[in-house]
């Protein structure tokens, strides 16, 4: 009874170790940036990013990955404006099927014209300089 309690283990052991795989089912690479005004009322910076769902459902960009801007040292507001494409990039929180992989840009609306830290959630940071210097 005892081997086979050990046996049972074992198996729920590798099954467990199997499902927790290390690579990432959700990424997403940076492509660029820009000023614009969105919706003809607020200044804001996009963020132009590639996100492949490599998971077995579909999924939302913004449910699975992060994507945060700041100003001075402070998180700026991101926008979802619904239904709205923005060069051909779709909003963060559209749908994209399983091993799809899709243009998705984040909007932030600016408050003043410092230069903009993003920070994503796999530790990729950068600098968005607004104005040239």
């Amino acid at each position: 009874m005892k081997k086979l309690l050990t046996l049972v283990c074992v198996v729920i052991m590798t099954a467990a170790l199997g499902a927790c795989s290390s690579e990432p089912k959700h990424t997403l690479s940076y492509v660029g940036s820009e000023r614009l005004e969105i919706l003809d009322q607020y200044d804001c910076v996009a963020i132009y990013t590639e996100y492949l769902n490599e998971s077995s459902e579909t999924a939302v960009p913004a449910d699975w990955v992060d994507v945060k801007a700041f100003q001075n040292g402070v998180e700026i507001p991101i926008i979802v404006p619904s239904g709205e494409n923005i060069n051909g990039y779709i909003q963060c929180d559209s749908s994209v099927q399983s091993g799809t992989t899709a243009d998705v840009v984040w909007l932030f609306q600016l408050n003043d014209e410092s230069t903009v830290s993003v920070e994503f959630s796999d530790g990729t940071e950068m600098e968005v300089p607004l104005s040239e210097e």
